[in-house]
C-alpha cells in the first residue's frame, strides 16, 4: 500500500483537463500551482463536481471536502495537496 501523492493527483487532473487547457493556450506543464481552474475558464461549476467525482473514483478514496476552503477547491495546487493529505493509502499493484 502506498500513499496518494499530490503530484499523482495533479497529473491525473491536468491530463483529464488537457483539452480545455490547450483551448486556453496552455500545456499541462504551463499550469502553476496557484492556477484557478474556475476563474480561468477551464471548468465550470458542473465541471468541479465532475472533477471531484473522477478524482475520488480514480484514487479509490472518500475524501470529505467540507474542511477545504471553497476558494481553494478550484486552485490546482491546493486541491491536489488536500486530496493527497486526506486520502487513505491505496493498494497499487
Amino acid at each position: 500500500m502506498s500513499r496518494v501523492m499530490a503530484e499523482d493527483v495533479r497529473s491525473f487532473v491536468l491530463t483529464r483537463l488537457a483539452g480545455p487547457l490547450r483551448a486556453k493556450g496552455l500545456t499541462v506543464q504551463d499550469v502553476p500551482d496557484d492556477f484557478d481552474l474556475l476563474t480561468e475558464g477551464v471548468i465550470d461549476s458542473f465541471g468541479i463536481v465532475e472533477l471531484i467525482s473522477s478524482v475520488l473514483e480514480a484514487f479509490g478514496s472518500d475524501v470529505d471536502f467540507e474542511d477545504l476552503n471553497a476558494e481553494d477547491l478550484t486552485i490546482i495546487g491546493s486541491f491536489c495537496r488536500y486530496v493527497a493529505e486526506k486520502s487513505v493509502p491505496v493498494n497499487r499493484q
